[in-house]
């Protein structure tokens, strides 16, 4: 609790305190450090029983549901309870998926005690927006939708009734961005997440044969964190560490789920505020051409391609062009991608002015990107090479 919050937050960070739902809660964390909040993270009801919590089954069972009539939408899935208290000019819940929104039954009293209240999906696809009745119901309480899928925007608008605003992903910069002592990058590639099989392959090759260092994951499924801060301190280490990181639009080993709605997922995010050259295919839209206009923000490289080995060792040889893309990639972040920037852009969004914590982690930002340098060009917040005060 804060002296005077202005704000009431509800996460899921207890209820799914897993690697997939890591960057949500950075967001989290930056919003309550810029801003006046009341934070509410409910937990299942615990039932001493050491399997899979029941109450996850039933949180299954009543979005299934969900799909076909709205009467489920006020069922609590075995969450704890709680009321809100006081007065609040902002009501915010940030959801990886619609199937959170029952968590929302769990605390009573929300919409009547704020003002406004705004909601942003990470992750809704256009195709599945038709068969969501009780969430659909769910998201009609809101005044406000964000929404992290750009194509889905106009669908679920149109759905819902209520104003949807695409929120592109983020970063916390001042977590992943190299500092002026950075440490040496002796992880020479690394590919996080979904993949391509056949440029795995040659990576694993490539490695072998170059006596290179190709960090992958090697395990499946979501696993769980103790602690999201920690995860993300570990994953902005490593990306510092990484000369070369695959980035290809979300979901692209998946395309059955998508239909073929293309869009920018959170490790272009990453990558470019660790400075790190990016290679792979980024969605062919808009919102990726807004976000990332800048040379060589990632090196094209065509899905399932073999040659990542041909192409990594020709860039090698052009080590000037390696530092422009570091610096570049670096300085765009600051300027343009940090948690702070979205938030600021919900609360413009919802009638709200940014706090002075806001505008000091801004400053600061700046400060690091090298305010007020040359290194400008048409289209966008560029810096040069030599505009930076980072070792890269």
């Amino acid at each position: 609790m804060t002296a005077s919050p202005r704000i009431l937050m509800l996460s899921q960070r207890n209820l799914a305190p897993v690697i997939s739902r890591c960057t949500s809660y950075e967001l989290e964390d930056v919003v309550c450090a810029v801003d006046a909040v009341d934070f509410v993270a409910p937990a299942y009801r615990d039932l001493g029983i050491k399997i899979i919590q029941p109450f996850e089954i039933l949180q299954l069972i009543v979005n299934r549901l969900g799909e076909r009539t709205a009467a489920v939408r006020r069922l609590n899935p075995g969450i704890r309870s709680s009321r809100a208290q006081g007065r609040y000019d902002l009501f915010f819940s940030i959801c990886q998926f619609v199937t959170d929104l029952p968590a929302l039954n769990a605390l009573q009293g929300w919409r009547e005690c704020s003002r406004t209240a705004a909601c942003w999906i990470e992750e809704i696809w256009a195709r599945d927006i038709p068969r969501m009745r009780s969430q659909l119901a769910l998201l009609r309480q809101f005044d406000y939708l964000f929404v992290g899928c750009r194509g889905s925007v106009e669908p679920l608008q149109e759905a819902t009734g209520r104003p949807c605003v695409y929120l592109p992903p983020g970063v916390d910069c001042l977590r992943f961005v190299p500092g002026q002592l950075a440490p040496p990058r002796v992880i020479d590639v690394y590919a996080m997440g979904r993949r391509h099989p056949d440029t795995h392959a040659a990576l694993l090759e490539w490695a072998r044969g170059g006596g290179h260092f190709y960090l992958h994951d090697t395990f499946r499924g979501n696993v769980a964190v103790g602690s999201p801060a920690a995860h993300r301190d570990m994953l902005a280490g490593l990306i510092k560490r990484t000369r070369y990181f695959l980035a290809n639009r979300a979901k692209v080993d998946v395309p059955g789920e998508t239909e073929g709605q293309q869009e920018v997922g959170f490790r272009f995010f990453e990558g470019a505020a660790a400075g790190v050259v990016m290679i792979g295919e980024p969605p062919n839209v808009a919102s990726f051409s807004e976000n990332f206009d800048w040379p060589d923000a990632v090196v094209r490289l065509p899905l399932g391609s073999t040659e990542i080995g041909a192409l990594i060792d020709e860039l090698e040889r052009q080590p000037e062009r390696v530092a422009r893309i570091r610096r570049d990639n670096v300085a765009n972040a600051l300027r343009r991608h940090d948690w702070v920037y979205r938030w600021n852009q919900v609360l413009e969004v919802v009638g709200l002015e940014p706090t002075a914590a806001a505008r000091n982690r801004q400053a600061r930002l700046a400060a690091l990107a090298g305010a007020g340098s040359s290194g400008a060009s048409p289209g966008g917040v560029r810096n040069s090479a030599e505009s930076l005060g980072l070792t890269l």
